[in-house]
């Protein structure tokens, strides 16, 4: 038998967990500070909780492991709302234990007090299955939550930890042998036949490409095909700045719109809709979606679309492809000219592009870069030049501001 704290924080360092980040108080956020620290993780401790949701979940996207996050109850996790909606909107795996009253407390005590699981369920809703992310200190359901954070759509979960159960014997769960779901092959036909009949094909690449695995084999099929590629900005890097391929950042407005116009197939790999611009899908060119999960609702209906584990299926259709008709001139066009119109004028010498430039100098070598919400991020996204995915660390679900400073510190520690 184990203490539910001591397993909990066994199991997120076995996943890959090396840092806790909130403001603690006292009671059971110390017995989570104590085991975490007993197992080898750092505490950070933030001037405030929206700050550790945020500096958990990039924590987190960048070990490719769950991020712990800690707060007090009541007025704690009240201030970590924005962090959590940002870790909902941009995709991070951030696990948020935020103290809670125990039952006993609860028929006497008004101090402090609302319904801090309404709160989670209004900022979660219900997952899969109607499965809460809103958890009790209860390890199977813990575990569960925590698996879920491998796969996409990637978001957080809220742990109440009830003093009295954080602090009770459990017995642990096995650990689980988490396998890909087998790809539809009727569906693998339609793509493969769609992939054959374009003569010249656009890929645009989304958030849930910036796992490794994935980003490689995009940047294979795009080989393949001698096709232009774009990314979104949270997708900066799968796509290198560098490659002969890149032809842009791709946000469904108006910039990219001569590349992907000129195409007769788009192929879209973990492009979340989280991430575009309010505006209707503008082309009705076919679409081959290739995505780790079904999104809805969704800017497109594809004529195809594939759904499982990303890097299996590109494998599958680069051993197929063919090369395109597109021109290393034509695709260097696009690139260029997707530069020259986020080359904004300087006013006295000076703009954000210009900036962003001078710090591109200055900063050589050092290419990871945190960005705030804002006009700004035009000119940063588009001109950082990034060598591989989370090169550019970005709030472009949420959008939200104050992501860049947790987010930097964050990486630094990383």
């Amino acid at each position: 038998m184990t203490r539910f704290v001591e397993w909990l924080a066994a199991d997120l360092y076995r996943r890959g967990t090396r840092f806790a980040f909130g403001v603690p108080g006292g009671g059971v956020s110390l017995d989570l500070l104590d085991a975490v620290q007993n197992k080898g993780m750092r505490t950070v401790v933030t001037a405030r909780e929206d700050a550790a949701a945020i500096m958990a979940g990039v924590a987190g996207r960048l070990a490719n492991a769950p991020g712990l996050a800690f707060s007090t109850k009541g007025p704690g996790l009240a201030s970590a709302t924005n962090g959590l909606a940002s870790a909902l909107l941009d995709r991070m795996p951030t696990l948020m234990a935020a103290e809670s009253f125990d039952a006993a407390e609860l028929k006497f005590l008004s101090h402090q007090v609302f319904d801090q699981a309404a709160l989670g369920e209004s900022l979660f809703g219900p997952v899969a299955g109607g499965k809460s992310k809103v958890l009790q200190p209860e390890p199977f359901a813990v575990a569960a939550a925590l698996d879920a954070m491998r796969h996409a759509p990637i978001g957080p979960a809220l742990l109440l930890a009830d003093p009295d159960m954080m602090i009770a014997d459990i017995d642990a769960p096995p650990i689980a042998d988490v396998r890909p779901a087998a790809v539809d092959q009727d569906a693998m036909e339609r793509a493969a036949a769609l992939l054959a009949a374009a003569h010249r094909p656009v890929v645009i690449a989304g958030l849930e490409a910036t796992f490794d695995d994935i980003a490689n084999a995009v940047r294979a099929l795009t080989d393949a095909l001698g096709a232009p590629a774009l990314v979104t900005y949270m997708a900066k890097g799968v796509i290198a700045d560098a490659s002969t391929s890149f032809a842009g950042i791709f946000t469904g407005g108006a910039i990219e719109q001569p590349t992907v116009a000129a195409a007769d197939l788009i192929i879209t790999v973990g492009l979340d809709p989280v991430e575009l611009i309010r505006k209707p899908w503008p082309y009705d060119i076919p679409v081959l979606d290739l995505a780790a999960c079904m999104h809805d609702p969704h800017y497109f209906t594809p004529a195809a679309r594939v759904e499982g584990d990303l890097a299996t299926i590109l494998a599958a259709l680069t051993d197929a492809a063919r090369a395109s008709d597109w021109t290393a001139a034509e695709i260097s066009a696009c690139r260029q000219s997707f530069l020259d119109g986020m080359d904004m004028p300087a006013i006295a010498g000076l703009s954000a592009a210009v900036v962003v430039k001078e710090a591109v100098a200055a900063f050589a070598g050092k290419p990871r870069l945190a960005v705030d919400a804002g006009a700004h991020m035009f000119s940063a996204c588009a001109f950082w030049d990034a060598s591989n995915p989370l090169d550019v660390l970005i709030s472009n679900g949420l959008a939200s501001m104050g992501f860049a400073l947790p987010a930097a510190i964050a990486a630094a520690l990383h």
